[in-house]
């Protein structure tokens, strides 16, 4: 069975978050603040001793905010690592988005708690390759993020990223636009648990937030259907381009699309989408089927400059 509840944290203030500038900051690390912020999530969290497990991006900022967050827990659970995974990188190709050597990092941590066994060299490779910022690899990775997740036998699980990534990863793009290319505040946390409602759902490692995290940061949100997040994922991810965020497919159907290529490339299905050796057929048509009025509404969505600007 997969973990009960994911808690998905964007990392603390780091330098690069003062101004646009510091953008061109290689792998910063966190500012005096955003330590202090990690301090304060920690306080906030009354159950932290149930988590299990700690999964991060194996960018400094985030490996930091694991480290102060979560060294109340660390500090009572000598074997517990904070686990560096590379797919929950973030989605950029700037100098802030772009991680450290692995041997910078198996220097900078070494004396760390942290578990760096899954960051291999090319990990930091933000121009070609898996961890490009195209929006098909970035959601090609963060489907087998998931599908790592989905594996981990705890069940309760730390998992602390970054604001662009985390719309991608949970597929909620509520607010996306809100912020500098996000709508996660810095040390924010929400609580997902997986969809193990379907044969497709389970495939697709698919993550829904628990209605006690949504009350909690929203009170009365009310969650948006799938062709909703589909239509506002569109409008975020072209304005997220102009940006230089991510980089945008430029397809009839570029969201049908990127679905398409995640399943077709995935070395465990084959080009129709089916899950070799399972018997699970999972069909791109099913994440969501737009009617016509849907399909006008994205495509008017994508055209309309004035909703694209920041």
């Amino acid at each position: 069975m997969p973990p009960k509840q994911l808690h998905l944290i964007r990392h603390a203030q780091g330098f690069h978050n003062l101004s646009v500038e510091a953008h061109n900051l290689p792998d910063p690390l966190l500012t005096p603040f955003g330590e202090q912020q990690c301090k304060e999530l920690s306080a906030s969290i009354l159950d932290i001793q149930s988590l299990g497990c700690i999964v991060a991006s194996a960018s400094r900022r985030t490996l930091y905010t694991a480290l102060v967050t979560f060294a109340p827990l660390l500090a009572t659970k000598p074997n517990l690592n904070i686990i560096a995974l590379p797919e929950l990188q973030e989605t950029s190709d700037m100098p802030c988005d772009t991680g450290s050597s692995v041997e910078a990092l198996n220097i900078e941590f070494a004396n760390k708690p942290v578990d760096l066994s899954h960051v291999h060299d090319g990990w930091n490779n933000k121009c070609s390759g898996p961890f490009e910022g195209r929006v098909d690899l970035v959601r090609k990775r963060c489907r087998k993020a998931r599908q790592f997740l989905q594996r981990i036998e705890e069940e309760n699980v730390a998992v602390v990223s970054h604001g662009g990534l985390l719309h991608f990863l949970t597929d909620d793009w509520t607010g996306a636009r809100e912020g500098c290319g996000t709508g996660w505040s810095n040390t924010e946390l929400r609580t997902y648990a997986f969809d193990m409602s379907t044969d497709t759902n389970i495939a697709n490692a698919t993550i829904h937030e628990t209605e006690t995290s949504l009350i909690r940061r929203k009170h009365t949100l009310k969650p948006l259907s799938n062709c909703e997040q589909i239509q506002l994922g569109a409008v975020a991810q072209r304005s997220w381009a102009e940006d230089g965020y991510i980089t945008w497919a430029d397809a009839p159907d570029a969201t049908e699309a990127t679905i398409q290529d995640e399943l077709s490339e995935d070395d465990d299905y084959d080009r129709d989408g089916k899950a070799m050796d399972s018997g699970v057929c999972v069909s791109p048509a099913s994440f969501c089927e737009p009617d016509k009025d849907d399909a006008k509404a994205i495509t008017e969505l994508l055209s309309c400059p004035a909703q694209l600007a920041v």
